[in-house]
């Protein structure tokens, strides 16, 4: 089913209006890969989020995720880092470290880690918006 954005919280709504509008699709339904709760598929610029996700409180976080990685496959396809500079509490930076190692390919790393880093942020919603409307 495609994504609501009545369905969405409050600050994630211009976030989807804006990816909608360079062109993404969004699906508020089970990834095509088991086992994930959101994904992004540059090939046919579909962002997938799966609903336990919002029902598990990591919805926004992987909403926010997903369109990093929309946002890095602009303006050709092909994902490649934003360049923001990001602070994270030294925690959370071994704890996505260690994801990275354990569950990703070496060449995913950076920009695996950007979207990680993003997904965080208070201010995401805004930054993805301007990296979309730069970007694509």
């Amino acid at each position: 089913m495609a994504m609501s954005l009545h369905s969405l919280p409050a600050d994630l709504q211009p976030v989807a209006a804006e990816l909608r509008h360079h062109g993404f699709r969004l699906k508020l339904a089970p990834p095509p890969v088991q086992g994930t709760y959101g994904l992004y598929q540059a090939k046919t610029r579909t962002l997938w989020v799966a609903p336990i996700a919002f029902e598990l409180g990591i919805g926004r976080q992987t909403f926010l995720h997903e369109a990093t990685h929309a946002a890095q496959s602009c303006p050709d396809g092909t994902l490649r880092p934003i360049g923001w500079n990001l602070t994270l509490a030294p925690v959370v930076e071994r704890e996505i470290s260690g994801i990275l190692t354990t569950r990703y390919h070496h060449g995913n790393r950076v920009i695996e880690q950007e979207a990680f880093a993003m997904q965080g942020q208070a201010d995401a919603p805004q930054r993805i918006i301007t990296a979309l409307r730069k970007r694509c």
